[in-house]
């Protein structure tokens, strides 16, 4: 395990693991005891409404041993009936995140999949086991006779794509406190799990931005999207739930000795339990001309709607073939005047993805007037009057500029934790165990700045790794609520990310895109890694098909 820590105990909060500072040891004997006390009464799972049942009755079809058939009960519901290990299901029939068909996705070790980003849920209980989905889904009774299902439900739930499963709220009466540092998909998922699992404390969660936790992928998807469009939940969830948020704030050092965090606004604030999910940052550098108008990084909706705008009629250059940039230029290319793309490498995702699935994205996006020019980079901008006209490459060529976009990948925002004594690697990526716990066990690392063992192959010990995919991210910070409240859950998943790019869309599962389906929308070959069999060895309940759709 990283960071020197033990494995947790069932009963303890976090790690048996002894800290280097008796008295934040002290403190976390007290909160110990306090979480033994506090976890001892469970979360109400969600149930449909009782009122107003209705019973549908409609033709029995053919259905194996792990098949699902979407049925519809009348002209604008429809609803999935399952059978898997001898029991009848009946779910509703959309993936709460963003509407996917869940009777065309696959079914595994008790657990339905999506089959557009991968979320899973418990056909026992409807409940979310995988992101990115936030919301479950409705679970209704089912009998079946010689020639009928019976479905009982009402309306408005038969109809409802995700359920909100209760939230618990803040004992004022609590010592237990978690401050969660970062408001983007780690974050939220830690405090959105806290709540619904019971976690009576207080939670606050730092952000520096000016909005609530939204959907981040969507930024350079849809450029022009409204920030109030992609938030994750809105004003009236945090109060609900007793989540205090905290925005425009940064943190700029941690005490471990003293269980307290600095912020920016010159306060500091005590924890029993501290999870970092600061995420990263936009990977800047310097050359003669990178300080001119109209060169941008992009992070923020602020900066996505700025990209956007700037670019109408305008001659856009793409610095870096990587997922942000291949989708910042699949969408701007529709407004700008031109978009030409600037790569080191001879073809988009070559070291991630490979040639051939590289060259035929590049093809794409040829297609639709995206130009390329690639084994090359920018060295400097050339501008009148502070703005941006032109940059010259390394082969000597240069290119009408208007608008420069960067995306040369990312860097951990954890300088903040530079003399703070977690054990950090080299790139400044967080140490953390299986249990998402740092070096101090009181403090968890989730999301882009975790650096934690991932199991993928069986017969070799977990390989440390960190990994920027947004649904891995979520499943971070849900661990760590998990082992802050005692629970002892291990961080085990199968990676998944996908992009989608002129309508058509790339997928894969694991952290060297262990299988990856393109025959559907790119016509070209699946690609399957050989160590595909280690991934299925490792985690028998994954189904791939999810990720080959």
């Amino acid at each position: 395990m990283g960071g020197g820590c033990s494995k947790s105990s069932k009963d303890d909060v976090g790690s048996t693991a002894t800290s280097s500072h008796p008295e934040s040891a002290k403190k976390r004997d007290k909160v110990n005891e306090a979480m033994k006390e506090e976890t001892s009464s469970k979360a109400v799972n969600a149930t449909p409404e009782e009122a107003s049942l209705q019973t549908f009755k409609i033709k029995k079809v053919d259905l194996n041993e792990n098949e699902m058939k979407t049925l519809k009960l009348d002209d604008e519901t429809e609803i999935v009936v399952v059978r898997t290990s001898g029991k009848l299901h009946a779910i509703g029939s959309k993936c709460p995140h963003y509407g996917g068909p869940l009777g065309k996705g696959s079914i595994c070790d008790g657990k339905v999949r999506c089959p557009w980003h991968g979320a899973s849920f418990s056909l026992e209980t409807g409940d979310v086991e995988d992101y990115p989905s936030i919301d479950g889904i409705a679970k209704f009774p089912i009998e079946e006779t010689s020639d009928h299902f019976i479905i009982k439900g009402n309306l408005k739930d038969l109809r409802t794509t995700g359920v909100v499963k209760p939230l618990s709220k803040e004992d004022k009466s609590s010592n237990l406190k978690v401050i969660i540092v970062g408001g983007g998909a780690a974050g939220f998922a830690c405090a959105d799990t806290l709540r619904k699992e019971g976690f009576k404390g207080k939670v606050t969660l730092i952000t520096r931005e000016c909005h609530l936790p939204y959907d981040r992928p969507k930024l350079s998807k849809a450029m022009s999207v409204s920030p109030s469009n992609i938030i994750l939940k809105p004003e009236e969830y945090y109060k609900n739930a007793d989540i205090e948020v905290m925005k425009l704030v940064d943190v700029t050092g941690v005490n471990i000795k003293k269980m307290t965090i600095q912020l920016s606004n010159g306060d500091d604030l005590e924890y029993t339990h501290l999870v970092l999910a600061t995420g990263a940052s936009p990977r800047r550098i310097t050359f003669p001309g990178s300080n001119l108008q109209n060169v941008f990084y992009l992070r923020c909706p602020e900066d996505a709607n700025t990209i956007a705008s700037a670019s109408k009629g305008k001659n856009v250059i793409i610095a870096g073939a990587s997922f942000i940039g291949m989708e910042s230029a699949a969408f701007l290319i529709k407004d700008a005047a031109s978009v030409t793309v600037v790569e080191r490498d001879g073809a988009p995702y070559r070291r991630i993805l490979g040639d051939k699935v590289g060259m035929r994205v590049k093809e794409l996006h040829e297609e639709n007037g995206v130009k390329f020019k690639l084994e090359t980079t920018i060295m400097e901008c050339k501008g009148n009057g502070g703005l941006l006209e032109e940059v010259v490459l390394s082969d000597g060529s240069c290119l009408k500029a208007d608008v420069l976009l960067l995306g040369l990948g990312v860097v951990p925002a954890t300088a903040f934790l530079k003399d703070s004594g977690l054990e950090l690697d080299p790139v400044g990526y967080v140490n953390v165990d299986e249990h998402l716990q740092t070096s101090e066990p009181s403090i968890y690392a989730a999301g882009d700045i975790a650096n934690f063992p991932l199991t993928l192959h069986s017969e070799s010990s977990p390989q440390r790794t960190s990994i920027g995919h947004w649904s891995l991210a979520m499943a971070h910070g849900r661990t760590a609520a998990f082992n802050i409240m005692g629970k002892n859950r291990p961080m085990k998943t199968v990676p998944f990310f996908w992009t989608q790019i002129f309508g058509k869309s790339i997928r894969y599962a694991a952290q060297e895109a262990f299988t990856v389906q393109l025959l559907t929308d790119l016509k070209t070959e699946p690609q399957r890694s050989k160590k595909f069999q280690s991934v299925k060895k490792s985690f028998p309940g994954f189904d791939m098909r999810s990720s080959i759709f």
